[in-house]
């Protein structure tokens, strides 16, 4: 069988988004949503607007669509207090269409190739009713930069099909928020502006956007919020990269060599000696390439490809970035005071404006547990990385959206005494597509 997917497999995929997730988290039961207080969260998620990345839009599996939307953190937190959120729902299969299961197929939900660029992939209408803007008003990709000032005419140029499925013509994020005369807004910015760190390097103003250059406009953000409704909630990063379940070490991959020889790709031992036993390698893009290049090795009669854990230079000759997706332990010490830095001013922002806060360590670190990686699981599993973390690795199943869910519903009730009357309350339109 292992034969037959080695010889099928077509390729790694580009991971992209947010964020805005390698064997790991294991699902317990759905932990109660916050249901105390005294002040009914209904009325305030009457008019409740999400802005965010990836994470906050229900981007899945390396691809939006209405499936994904309808289960991402804001849909979920909005039942939770007995309202459905508007959504900006994308017709099947997506823009872009997720990825399928397995990962070995090599294929997505649309029948494109797994690793067909964002860009010149399907890119669906939204569903008939659908009124700009929405609720969620989230987008992948984004920034904080592109959160005050993107509009569909002028968008990101890496996202920029989704702009015109999400906002109206001449809206951002910030001004669709002040549109709607919000009474509640969550705020789940930051994780694009250091994402890039998962190529394999720590270069601010290359791949990583500097703290110093991120606070204006994240400040600015929140006081708008702040000037538009008196609730808000805003969500904090993860405290240490080595924890993300996507990162494993030299040593982990060295332990499940022998998962990797169905498809023609051996360990080296560079893994297993310091300083490779040490270096966390970015799994979904990493395992994923050499076992591309394992399987045109096989095709071509040659040996196996071999899978180094050698941390390369951040950059070349050039100054450009090498994308070798390995970080050392100083990169990863850089990479986590970056988070800390950024997580202080968020935590912050929240203090001054009376906002609730959480972070999505709720998720990435506090609610995942990692099992021993096997790149057999990794390419032939339905959940490659459990059960709360979609087929790309980075972002969150739906299972792992109702986390951040509950994590969300937790702040509001401790900030402002809110009652939710609907803790794992079903939603509808979901079941309806089922």
């Amino acid at each position: 069988m292992h034969r037959k997917i080695l010889l099928t497999f077509m390729g790694a995929f580009a991971v992209t988004a947010c964020a805005d997730s390698a064997t790991g988290p294991q699902a317990d039961a759905r932990p109660v949503a916050a249901n105390y207080g005294k002040v009914a969260a209904i009325g305030d998620f009457q008019r409740y607007v999400a802005i965010g990345t990836s994470i906050s839009q229900g981007w899945r599996s390396d691809g939006v669509n209405a499936a994904s939307q309808e289960t991402s953190w804001p849909a979920q937190l909005a039942r939770l207090a007995g309202r459905e959120l508007s959504l900006p729902l994308i017709a099947f299969p997506g823009c872009g269409a997720p990825l399928a299961a397995p990962l070995a197929s090599g294929l997505r939900v649309s029948g494109e190739a797994t690793a067909a660029p964002f860009l010149s992939r399907i890119c669906a209408p939204n569903e008939p009713g659908v009124t700009l803007p929405a609720g969620n008003v989230a987008i992948s990709g984004a920034r904080t930069t592109h959160a005050l000032t993107a509009t569909p005419e002028q968008p990101d140029p890496s996202y920029a099909p989704l702009y015109a499925r999400v906002l109206p013509p001449g809206m951002s994020q910030v001004t669709a928020m002040e549109a709607q005369n919000p009474k509640i807004v969550s705020v789940e910015l930051g994780a694009n502006e250091i994402l890039g760190s998962r190529e394999g390097a720590y270069v601010p103003g290359q791949n990583v956007v500097p703290v110093a250059a991120w606070q204006p406009g994240y400040h600015e953000v929140v006081n708008r919020v702040a000037a538009a409704t008196k609730h808000g909630v805003l969500v904090g990063l993860i405290d240490h990269a080595a924890n993300f379940p996507s990162f494993r070490t030299g040593a982990e991959l060295y332990a499940a060599r022998a998962t990797f020889a169905p498809f023609n790709v051996s360990v080296s031992e560079d893994c297993s000696v310091a300083p490779g036993n040490t270096n966390v390698l970015f799994v979904p893009v990493r395992v994923a390439l050499i076992v591309a290049e394992g399987a045109a090795r096989a095709r071509a009669g040659l040996s196996a490809a071999v899978l180094s854990c050698a941390n390369a230079p951040p950059t070349g000759a050039n100054g450009l970035i090498i994308r070798d997706y390995v970080l050392s332990q100083a990169e990863l010490a850089q990479v986590d005071a970056h988070f800390a830095a950024m997580n202080a001013i968020i935590r912050a922002e929240a203090e001054a404006h009376g906002f609730a806060y959480f972070a999505l360590s709720a998720l990435y670190e506090g609610a995942n547990t990692k099992a021993p990686f096997s790149a057999i699981t990794m390419l032939t599993s339905p959940q490659p990385y459990g059960p709360l973390i979609s087929l790309d690795g980075l972002h969150p199943s739906a299972e792992g959206s109702t986390v951040l869910a509950d994590a969300a519903a937790g702040a509001l009730a401790d900030r402002y005494n809110m009652f939710f009357p609907n803790p794992g309350g079903a939603p509808l339109a979901m079941l309806l597509r089922q």
